[in-house]
């Protein structure tokens, strides 16, 4: 059996626990689902509520499209949508007051939440020990659990939270649910939600530290047989080494430099061990065999598994035959449009992830990052994968946190430059490489929605405008704070008239 047959027998094989063991489960409304004790009885139920978050995470509404490469992308200007007819422009033009950026707004909320809930379920039930879950079990789920919703209020916090400086912190933005329910709970403010992300980061690490295979053995992509996956497939769980590159993320969003250079710096070490490498960087001969992995697979940390990765990804945003209206791509052609202006270097394996063809008689360019260019059998596990968490952040991370500019270049900086091909790269101050960061993660980050929160980190006025070849264009800092949904402030509003009333 191959390799893309394993996975599929593995992977989801367990997630389809959600559809054969638990039906009754999924026939009721999510709110009444998580409360269902039943589920909880056995390990088998467990990991089909785990499952079944990992599973949801894929839909269009949340990490499937609009926090990977559809709305969050677009609003980082990487495509040329910013003409009222394109279905995208509400986002390139920030209008968060048109009907339907709200209704994305609350589909993004709500389905944020709702997952959250399903882990805060989970953990519930996990406790401090529990008698049907084997101690390795026990640490994974509860681990797994904590690192997702840690995750997933990051990145809340990351859209409707403020840009965190020191006068922002002390901002009420979103509330920090621990409890699987859905009565209203307070907003808090963005110091604080950032305190519950790193207890619960740390807490996860600390859980996993000890069980989690992917220590020794890296993402273990392949079937044991014995009809066992559980432990199997780690790229596309919340691993240990994902739960610490988020800590890296989360701490340098904090703007704590020294803590999340530690971690980053940490995390590349564990993974990059030259005598056995878990998650290295590509290099000429891994590509050379590998052309078709656009994702760069062997340094995922963390990923969905998306089946429907090319008719729901590929055909919907960036296939060239999509009418102008539709399709996400930089303006102009390769030789002259923005595809040309934003790689330095022609040689770079991200380069080549742009392709350009006839449709309609015009010449289009498009993303093939995601197209799907093996055979039905092929062993090629990463034709699924949609990345959210990747070493080379950490390498960037790294980079920007070094106090000594030449350790950055040496250590961090240019060891990624040449993992993608490119020419190494000089600076001689600290903006200067701050400018080389900078637009890396515009060539590293197409298609994965980091590239908006690393201008709103860094509070950028000016960044690429997507509607020319080379031109920037002015951003409000206002642009970068996402509104609380309509649902949330009337039910907040309800929820107040309320305690009134009592």
């Amino acid at each position: 059996m191959n390799m893309i047959r394993n996975i599929k027998l593995g992977l989801i094989a367990s997630v389809m626990l959600l559809f054969v063991s638990c039906n009754s489960w999924l026939e009721v409304d999510p709110d009444d689902r998580i409360m269902d004790n039943s589920l909880f009885k056995d390990r088998e139920g467990f990991l089909a509520a785990l499952n079944g978050v990992y599973s949801e995470m894929n839909t269009p509404s949340l990490y499937g499209a609009n926090l990977s490469m559809g709305m969050i992308d677009v609003m980082a200007q990487y495509y040329n949508c910013k003409f009222q007819e394109h279905n995208y422009s509400v986002y390139a033009n920030y209008s968060y007051a048109q009907k339907d950026f709200k209704s994305t707004l609350d589909k993004v909320w709500s389905g944020l939440y709702s997952m959250i809930a399903n882990c805060n379920a989970i953990l519930e039930h996990c406790g401090e020990g529990n008698a049907v879950l084997p101690d390795q079990y026990y640490r994974l789920i509860k681990g797994e659990a904590l690192g997702l919703r840690a995750m997933m209020h990051l990145d809340l916090l990351r859209m409707f939270g403020p840009i965190y400086t020191e006068e922002n912190k002390g901002v009420k933005c979103i509330p920090y649910m621990t409890r699987a329910d859905r009565v209203v709970q307070p907003l808090l403010s963005a110091d604080s939600v950032m305190y519950y992300i790193i207890k619960d980061l740390e807490s996860a690490s600390s859980l996993l530290s000890t069980v989690d295979p992917v220590i020794t053995d890296g993402p273990r992509n392949y079937d044991p047989g014995m009809n066992s996956s559980d432990l199997y497939y780690r790229q596309y769980r919340m691993n240990y080494f994902a739960v610490n590159a988020l800590m890296a993320r989360a701490y340098l969003w904090m703007g704590n430099t020294q803590r999340a250079g530690e971690c980053a710096r940490t995390v590349i070490e564990k993974v990059s061990n030259e005598d056995k490498p878990l998650f290295p960087l590509v290099d000429a001969d891994y590509m050379a065999k590998n052309l078709p992995d656009g994702v760069f697979s062997p340094e995922v940390l963390f990923s969905l598994y998306n089946t429907s990765r090319e008719s729901k990804v590929y055909k919907e945003f960036f296939d060239p035959t999509l009418s102008v209206v539709k399709i996400l791509t930089m303006t102009g052609n390769l030789t002259s449009g923005r595809v040309n202006t934003t790689y330095d270097d022609k040689d770079d394996y991200r380069y080549r992830m742009w392709a350009s063809t006839i449709s309609n008689s015009k010449e289009v360019t498009y993303l093939n990052k995601y197209i799907d260019e093996t055979e039905a059998d092929s062993a090629y596990h990463y034709r699924y994968m949609i990345p959210l968490v990747r070493v080379s952040e950490l390498y960037l991370i790294a980079a920007e946190c070094e106090t000594d500019v030449p350790t950055a270049l040496e250590k961090y900086f240019n060891p990624l430059r040449f993992s993608r091909n490119c020419v190494n790269q000089s600076a001689s101050t600290a903006e200067e490489m701050k400018s080389l960061i900078r637009a890396e993660y515009v060539r590293e980050f197409v298609g994965e929605g980091q590239l908006f929160f690393y201008y709103k980190r860094n509070g950028l006025q000016t960044i690429p405008d997507g509607a020319t070849a080379s031109g920037t264009m002015n951003v409000q800092l206002t642009d970068y704070v996402f509104p609380l949904p309509d649902s949330e402030t009337s039910q907040r509003a309800e929820s107040q008239d309320n305690v009134s009333q009592e």
